[in-house]
């Protein structure tokens, strides 16, 4: 591709910024047959000061310095149904990315991991030292279903878990409470098979296939729903782990309770206990003022950035290597430095158009804390603005996220 097409391709992402708002996406009805497609524009800008490589590298240093990232994904989609017991989705997307954070360790490293899924369906096009152009298969499925069966097979979410803030169940698709875009679930190749077992209760088979046999997931769960309850159990081999977990979600006097916990035996020689108790409710205050309190106890420790040493003269190939390596460890289960963690959410409608929320995450045993203020207008029906930061507060040793930098994120979203 000849040097400067991504800039052209940059100027088309904003020429449909400009036009989406007020189109519409189109719609087929011919009674057993039923077609739905859209698309989607997101525009992503994040600032944050990022850890300079050279220094990390050479110095063992943490020195920082600004940097920023824009990101514009276009979307379509498409889905249908068949009959009542045929349906799919389609999602595609094409992103282009610029700013000083592509030439950062972390993107390095989270290019190397991948998206950890079977199929090779995401490829760039084209890629420099400070920006890329690449398309990405979001969603991929078909599903039958019948009133005791039903079996989807492809890029899919697999949602397990009960869990608002921490879900240790969610082992096929886990993200965590900071994530940049906490509603972007990458999906996993799979196959999921859920058969009635009596009036109330399902059983599910989940396998998500890989290269490696070692990085398979499967498992089978057990889930009830009855008289305002919902329980399930899970047994399942993630990669080389085997867990067993549970949960249960319930409402009382208008509040809604859910807890959650796994039990694993790690490959590597660990048996952790995880769990998750939480409570939220809507107090009737003005347009209603959203709560949210969770509680994680976690034995999936892990150690603090600042005890994570790089051997000395190591060039970037080697270090990108090793911390992927370690980051894929990290981020396949929910992993902490402490025990205990506790997150606070409140969440009110400020005007019909204008929301805010606040997400507070504290963790007890470094005595660090989380702050994550948003604030979301609706510009209009089908365009929406979001403004967010996340502020870390105490000690940089020992500490969840004591030394984490400020981050500031701007987000627009159009559908049409």
């Amino acid at each position: 591709m000849r040097p400067g097409l991504h800039r052209l391709s940059a100027l088309l992402w904003l020429v449909v910024l400009l036009l989406a708002p007020g189109a519409r996406g189109a719609e087929y009805d011919r009674g057993e047959l039923r077609l739905e497609t859209g698309a989607e524009l997101r525009n992503l800008l994040t600032y944050t000061r990022r850890i300079q490589t050279e220094a990390l590298l050479v110095e063992g240093s943490d020195r920082r310095e600004p940097s920023g990232l824009w990101l514009l994904r276009g979307r379509v989609w498409v889905e249908g149904a068949y009959k009542q017991r045929f349906s799919g989705q389609l999602i595609y997307d094409q992103e282009y990315r610029t700013g000083t954070q592509l030439d950062s360790l972390a993107f390095a490293i989270g290019d190397r991991i991948g998206t950890q899924t079977w199929f090779d369906a995401d490829h760039t096009i084209h890629q420099s030292g400070s920006s890329d152009w690449r398309h990405l298969l979001y969603r991929a499925w078909l599903r039958y279903e019948s009133d005791r069966f039903e079996l989807t097979l492809g890029r899919q979410r697999i949602a397990l878990g009960v869990g608002r803030i921490w879900n240790p169940e969610d082992l096929f698709n886990p993200i965590f409470p900071l994530a940049v875009e906490g509603d972007q679930r990458i999906g996993q190749d799979a196959l999921v098979a859920r058969a009635r077992l009596a009036e109330h209760t399902w059983a599910g088979l989940y396998w998500s296939p890989q290269d490696d046999p070692d990085r398979q997931r499967i498992a089978g769960r057990l889930e009830t729903s009855h008289i305002g309850f919902d329980a399930g159990v899970m047994l399942g081999r993630f990669q080389q782990d085997w867990v067993f977990g549970g949960d249960f979600a319930s409402n009382l006097w208008g509040a809604a309770f859910r807890l959650e916990a796994t039990y694993s035996d790690l490959h590597a020689g660990d048996r952790i206990w995880q769990v998750v108790g939480s409570i939220d409710y809507n107090l009737p205050v003005g347009a209603g003022l959203y709560l949210l309190l969770e509680h994680l106890y976690n034995q999936n420790l892990g150690p603090p950035a600042s005890e994570f040493a790089l051997p000395p003269s190591l060039d970037p190939d080697q270090a990108v290597r090793i911390l992927a390596a370690v980051q894929t460890d990290l981020t396949n289960r929910i992993t902490t430095t402490g025990l205990n963690l506790t997150a606070l959410e409140f969440g009110y409608e400020l005007t019909p158009l204008l929301r805010g929320d606040l997400l507070l995450l504290y963790d007890w045993s470094g005595r660090s804390a989380a702050l994550a203020p948003t604030l979301s207008y609706q510009l209009r029906s089908d365009l929406e603005l979001s403004l967010s930061g996340q502020f870390f507060l105490g000690r940089d040793e020992n500490s969840q996220f004591g030394d984490l930098p400020a981050l500031g994120i701007l987000r627009i979203d159009a559908f049409f």
